[in-house]
């Protein structure tokens, strides 16, 4: 059972990967949270997770400086 698990696990966090790739950042993150979920110690997956979080402030931050440009 548990191989199902880790295999499982790798799978998401390679959709997510795939997501990222794409810029789909929210569906990625769904996958890597799901992903954690079942492997709660693997490092690669709270890498990439953080990695996105990071991608989506500095979008979220650029989108506010843009939006702030053209309402000033």
């Amino acid at each position: 059972m548990a191989w199902r698990t880790t295999s499982t696990a790798k799978a998401l966090y390679r959709q997510g990967l795939a997501q990222v790739t794409l810029k789909e950042y929210d569906e990625a993150e769904k996958q890597f949270l799901e992903a954690h979920s079942l492997a709660k110690d693997d490092k690669a997956i709270i890498g990439e997770l953080d990695r996105l979080r990071q991608r989506k402030k500095a979008q979220r931050d650029k989108e506010k400086a843009a939006y702030k440009k053209i309402f000033a």
